[in-house]
């Protein structure tokens, strides 16, 4: 198991660093393409979101993000320091609006929200 964290001011160019790291790490575990790319997928949705909803481009606000990478499975989560995602219409999350979130949820085999929190999970599939 490998696991890449790191906690980093919002800005885009901490951003694409920690994403070109977390995919150098996840290629060395899986040779599938397709798993690879959407792994990086849902790591740029769910950290763009932190970067312009959850933290609105503040440069000061933090954005933490983890990427656990095993033998089988993919887990991405990112926290931000946003007031989180209202969860009173939970179809609103994934409406044309959300379109992230839909595609994430969409390659995602489990995705949990909690307020400001996001973590999708994905698993490699046995062919």
């Amino acid at each position: 198991m490998d696991i890449i964290r790191r906690q980093m001011n919002t800005d885009i160019n901490s951003i694409k660093q920690f994403n070109t790291d977390a995919i150098n790490l996840a290629s060395k575990t899986f040779d599938d393409k397709d798993f690879i790319f959407n792994i990086r997928l849902i790591l740029d949705e769910l950290i763009i979101n932190s970067y312009k909803h959850g933290n609105k481009k503040v440069y000061d606000r933090k954005i933490n993000c983890l990427v656990l990478v095993d033998n089988d499975y993919c887990l991405v989560k990112v926290k931000d320091e946003g007031c989180g995602i209202p969860l009173e219409n939970e179809s609103d999350l994934y409406s044309d609006h959300g379109r992230g979130l839909m595609l994430v949820r969409a390659i995602s085999d489990s995705l949990i929200i909690k307020e400001n929190s996001i973590a999708a999970l994905i698993f490699k599939k046995k062919i």
